[in-house]
């Protein structure tokens, strides 16, 4: 069966990517203008890169943003933006010479994901899929449901020099015309094949879900990674190895492509995004 890959450009996403950022001053130094910019301004600085502003306070020495940025924007690369952006405002604030370079804001950062959903909520609801699709009764459930425990090797996997992240994204991937395609046996070998892909995507599975017409995937990204990317990496493996082992359910379903061209990808964490929001507008801190 000669079927195409999917790429990231055809794809019609529906997402939610919010990320909280945290990061201070270089050798946590105070910059007195830095409490002097508010969000307006900031969001004005962000427009140009796509960085929808959501909250935004800081300190002397700390500042912290709730954002929300396309599927094709990694944390790492956000945060440079924003960073770029206030370093350039903070230059031009202080009025010095434009030959002068200085480094206001230190390297390191701390992000993490959050939604609309806790990270206990889409656990939740991802063991829920067989019974909500009424798939859960029977003995030979064509149902897929694994979770999968945390690893020092996991943790190395995602780690970097200069941030601390936790970046959880959950992914829904349907096949064409909702067509049942999966069985037990093949959403057990597609899993198996996604995990071993962990290290390459620079992903961490933590849970599948898999029936007949669709998947969810709850993942945990490496901060350079586009969530973007982990979608056709996730949509690509399944399909080469439907062909490779399992062909007939593809022509028995009558489908040109295992997916639809479409993905779901939604950022979640410990805390919902309106309550991120909402400790960052009442921050306050003993720094001056």
């Amino acid at each position: 069966m000669n079927i195409p890959p999917f790429s990231a450009d055809e794809l019609a996403f529906a997402w939610c990517n919010r990320i909280y950022f945290a990061f201070h001053t270089h050798r946590r130094k105070p910059i007195q203008w830095l409490q002097q910019l508010d969000n307006e301004t900031l969001k004005e600085l962000l427009a140009p890169y796509g960085i929808h502003l959501l909250e935004f306070n800081s300190t002397q020495i700390e500042s912290r943003a709730l954002v929300s940025l396309s599927v094709t924007d990694s944390a790492s690369s956000a945060v440079g933006k924003i960073k770029g952006r206030l370093s350039k405002w903070i230059s031009n604030t202080a009025g010095g010479s434009p030959e002068e370079k200085h480094q206001w804001l230190g390297r390191g950062y701390f992000a993490t994901t959050t939604g609309k959903s806790t990270a206990e909520e889409v656990a939740a609801y991802l063991e829920r899929q067989g019974e909500h699709h009424g798939y859960g009764s029977g003995a030979q459930s064509p149902v897929y449901i694994r979770t999968y425990d945390r690893h020092d090797a996991d943790d190395r996997r995602l780690a970097t020099d200069h941030a601390v992240t936790c970046l959880q994204y959950h992914f829904v991937l349907a096949t064409e015309w909702r067509r049942g395609v999966f069985s037990q046996e093949s959403a057990a070998m597609v899993a198996e094949r996604w995990r071993a892909m962990q290290t390459e995507m620079k992903v961490v599975i933590r849970k599948v879900s898999i029936l007949p017409d669709h998947v969810h995937v709850a993942v945990d990204l490496h901060p350079t990674v586009l969530p973007a990317s982990v979608a056709v990496a996730l949509m690509n493996a399944a399909q080469e190895l439907m062909i490779e082992k399992f062909d007939m359910a593809l022509i028995r379903a009558r489908v040109k492509r295992l997916w639809q061209a479409s993905a779901y990808v939604g950022s979640f964490g410990e805390l919902r995004s309106a309550s991120i929001a909402s400790y960052i507008k009442r921050w306050e801190s003993d720094e001056a």
